[in-house]
């Protein structure tokens, strides 16, 4: 999403909630009578416990460590953070939804040696905020709507971003720490491009 095209929904968003979300039923912004609710429920629900990606970049070898491909985790945890908000852009009606989850989403790695140890290269936040927003369709009142994802999930808070390297030993597990609070930023970049990704595909895949 561009920062044009961003603020100007935050400026409808703004102006609806500054007259109340005031629909007249002339318009093709009326939400009168259309449940908007449970269509993010059944979305939540389908979406799957984790997800893998078979990337290069997340499957090769280096220095006698083989990796394996990259696997988010939790997904079907994450739920949903305060009222839906709709509102229109040039008659079409969209609404912003905002969602979180406490610790139970990871991305991680497995990872094997040559010599034959093997475990897992974890990154967890203990809490994250992110918001999305759908395009919605509703041919008719009674007739069930159907979503779809307008924009990349952007994020509103992610704290306490932490690596670790699990079945390693003792020196890999507080070097991990170590990185964690050496290179906080670094991890944050990792978080933003490889969760969002994921969480949006997985979005998308529950929606077809």
């Amino acid at each position: 999403m561009t920062p044009v095209k961003f603020f100007w929904a935050m400026a409808c968003i703004a102006a609806s909630s500054a007259t109340g979300f005031e629909y007249r039923t002339d318009t093709p912004c009326d939400f009168s009578g259309i449940d908007l609710d449970g269509p993010i429920s059944r979305m939540l629900t389908s979406l799957p416990e984790y997800m893998m990606r078979d990337s290069p970049v997340f499957r090769t070898e280096f220095a006698g460590i083989e990796l394996f491909g990259l696997k988010i985790n939790g997904l079907n945890k994450v739920r949903r953070f305060g009222a839906v908000i709709p509102f229109c852009i040039n008659g079409t009606r969209m609404i912003q939804v905002e969602f979180a989850q406490d610790g139970d989403v990871s991305l991680s790695v497995p990872w094997k040696t040559c010599t034959g140890a093997e475990g897992e290269l974890q990154l967890r936040a203990s809490v994250s905020r992110f918001t999305t927003l759908f395009r919605i369709e509703a041919p008719s009142l009674g007739q069930e709507v159907t979503l779809e994802l307008a924009e990349r999930t952007l994020p509103v808070s992610t704290e306490e971003l932490m690596l670790r390297v699990r079945g390693g030993g003792m020196f890999p597990a507080i070097v991990s720490r170590y990185l964690s609070m050496a290179f906080p930023a670094v991890l944050r970049a990792m978080w933003y491009d490889q969760f969002f990704y994921d969480f949006d595909r997985s979005i998308r895949q529950a929606l077809a």
